[in-house]
């Protein structure tokens, strides 16, 4: 995926000990160096960013959320299962016909590899294949990649026995929850600064700080 310039982006931060604690939603209409100058402020500000708080990342193949990523000292790097799986759904779907139960099966099969731990015997077993044709051979090669590249980010077993979801829904939700739900309904056209302004007032309220608002300077009318 390459780095977008400029874009609404939404970041949900959670908090877990035995289970959720809090979720704080970062978002604005930035670059994704901006967005991520608010969340390490969000971070600093809860006292997150300590050497007895791990900032568990997720996230898809993009380089670029890997690279600002490194800029936290104490973090666990985690690729997204599900966009995981979907490499593995795309080859089985070439070579064993999409909607065929053997597909069904062997994509099953790589599910509770990946999720318990063994992601170097999948990676051994994708090198062993026979693809049936080209466009499988093209996607066992793409699933080689993407697995062999981001295997030190695929401990789904650690993960899951630490109590982490290894899943990037919930950030997704929350993109359409702040954003989606409120800005994108039928009919409406946003200015840069009207967007920006609202999505600054969404975060407070979903983030149960609207009592801010109150320190807030109101712009003059035109």
């Amino acid at each position: 995926m390459a780095e977008p310039l400029l874009g609404v982006r939404t970041i949900a931060m959670m908090a877990w000990r035995a289970g959720l604690v809090r979720r704080v939603v970062v978002t604005g209409l930035a670059d994704a160096d901006a967005l991520f100058r608010q969340v390490t402020a969000q971070l600093r500000e809860r006292g997150w960013l300590s050497p007895q708080t791990v900032i568990v990342v997720i996230g898809d193949g993009a380089e670029w959320i890997w690279q600002r990523a490194a800029l936290l000292a104490h973090r666990c790097e985690m690729l997204d299962f599900w966009h995981a799986m979907e490499y593995a759904w795309a080859y089985a779907r070439l070579q064993f016909g999409d909607g065929a139960r053997r597909a069904d099966h062997w994509a099953r099969r790589v599910a509770a590899a990946l999720k318990a731990g063994q992601v170097e015997a999948v990676i051994a077993r994708l090198h062993q294949l026979q693809p049936r044709s080209p466009e499988a051979a093209a996607a066992r090669e793409a699933v080689l990649r993407y697995y062999t590249t981001h295997a030190h980010r695929m401990r789904y077993d650690a993960y899951l026995a630490r109590g982490y979801g290894i899943g990037s829904g919930a950030v997704e939700r929350a993109h359409k929850q702040v954003v989606h739900a409120r800005l994108r309904q039928a009919g409406m056209r946003w200015s840069v600064r009207g967007a920006q302004h609202v999505l600054a007032l969404r975060a407070l309220l979903l983030n149960g700080q609207w009592a801010q608002t109150d320190r807030l300077r109101l712009a003059r009318a035109a």
